[in-house]
């Protein structure tokens, strides 16, 4: 068995795709740092400046019914979120951290009374989850308490991985789909293969697995480490104890969450790849098997009322920061779809996908 790992891990490192991989994965974070650096495209300056324009524009629509008193409620909330905005930029301008993190405070609490409240302007205000919103709350809250500023831009390692974290997942169930698009089509086309290492399929299917989430974290590894020396390098490390909510409860510090965030991250990593061996035992063509491993992980976004009867599925919770943040829930208006349950349900299917897999070989090689 000792060889046959040997074997696996060989072809997997000589690989031009994998290492192809590997290379453009490391890239997209030093030149994702640097884009969002220069055109400020996370910063609070924008996102807040998007809001201001949508609660003017709510609160000229509906202040049209002047003697509504139904609308004062959602008018208050509009100029709420509004003045919160303008505390924003005050606080940037004037380079007062605390102003900053207060006027951000202000502003999620009055979103949070928005979803909470359903008021009449809800679809058409830029308004994050209600996990979310309650989560940002409860964070903002620790960092007011403690006085410390709120991540509001790209720049230190630690506000680079707080802003970035909600595009995380798609990136890195990105790269295990690419590097496990291909990783039992090898073994069809070359019978060789097979006949000179005559191993039970299960083992065979365990090594190739077990090589390819070895490669598969070291790749998560490498650009990990990219993302904090990248940022690091020019504006320091920042605060690695920035409270993070899960679930939109309970709060943990930033280091302790990318622990956390890391393993369900893996978990999800492994599921797709035995998702990959498993359409690769009836398919050798690379393309194709990307494109149904894709579309399997992207069904839940595209039709999330479905999958508020089929949570019981893996795919939901490829997402690590959906699944951690609770927007999840949210998405699939399922209150089961937490972060236990979706580690548990990622294991089970990942032993389905393993087992059907090897049904599948042992029939081929009889």
């Amino acid at each position: 068995m000792g060889t046959q790992f040997a074997f696996d891990w060989r072809q997997i490192i000589h690989s031009r795709k994998n290492m192809a991989v590997l290379g453009l994965f490391m890239a997209a974070f030093i030149v994702a740092f640097f884009a969002l650096s220069w055109t400020k495209r996370l910063d609070v300056t924008q996102t807040s400046q998007a809001t201001a324009n949508a609660a003017l524009a709510n609160y000229a629509e509906y202040n049209l019914d002047t003697l509504s008193q139904a609308q004062k409620p959602l008018l208050a909330n509009l100029d709420a979120q509004n003045s919160a905005t303008g505390v924003i930029g005050l606080g940037l301008q004037l380079d007062e951290p605390d102003t900053t993190r207060n006027g951000l405070l202000s502003l999620r609490t009055a979103q949070l009374a928005m979803r909470q409240h359903h008021y009449k302007a809800l679809n058409t205000m830029p308004l994050p989850p209600l996990h979310q919103l309650t989560g940002d709350v409860r964070s903002l809250n620790v960092l007011k308490s403690e006085g410390r500023p709120a991540a509001t831009s790209v720049s230190t390692s630690a506000s680079y991985i707080v802003l970035v974290l909600p595009y995380l997942g798609w990136i890195i169930g990105a790269a295990a789909i690419l590097l496990s698009c291909d990783s039992w089509i090898e073994r069809r086309r070359h019978r060789t293969l097979i006949t000179a290492r005559p191993l039970t399929a299960g083992l065979a299917g365990s090594s190739r697995l077990l090589m390819l989430t070895g490669f598969y974290i070291l790749t998560l590894l490498a650009g990990f480490a990219l993302m904090v020396a990248t940022p690091a390098l020019i504006a320091g490390l920042g605060d690695f104890n920035y409270p993070i909510a899960v679930m939109g409860t309970a709060i943990l510090p930033l280091w302790q969450y990318i622990l956390l965030f890391g393993g369900l991250t893996i978990l999800a990593g492994i599921w797709l790849i035995s998702f990959s061996m498993l359409v690769n035992a009836w398919i050798t063509n690379v393309y194709l098997t990307a494109f149904i491993v894709m579309a399997a992980g992207l069904l839940p976004v595209m039709l999330p009322q479905l999958f508020h009867f089929l949570w019981f599925l893996p795919m939901p919770y490829l997402d690590s920061y959906a699944t951690l943040s609770g927007t999840l829930v949210d998405r699939l208006n399922q209150p089961l779809a937490s972060v236990v349950i979706g580690t548990g349900l990622l294991f089970l299917w990942t032993f389905v996908n393993l087992f059907i897999f090897g049904l599948r070989v042992k029939k081929e090689a009889a």
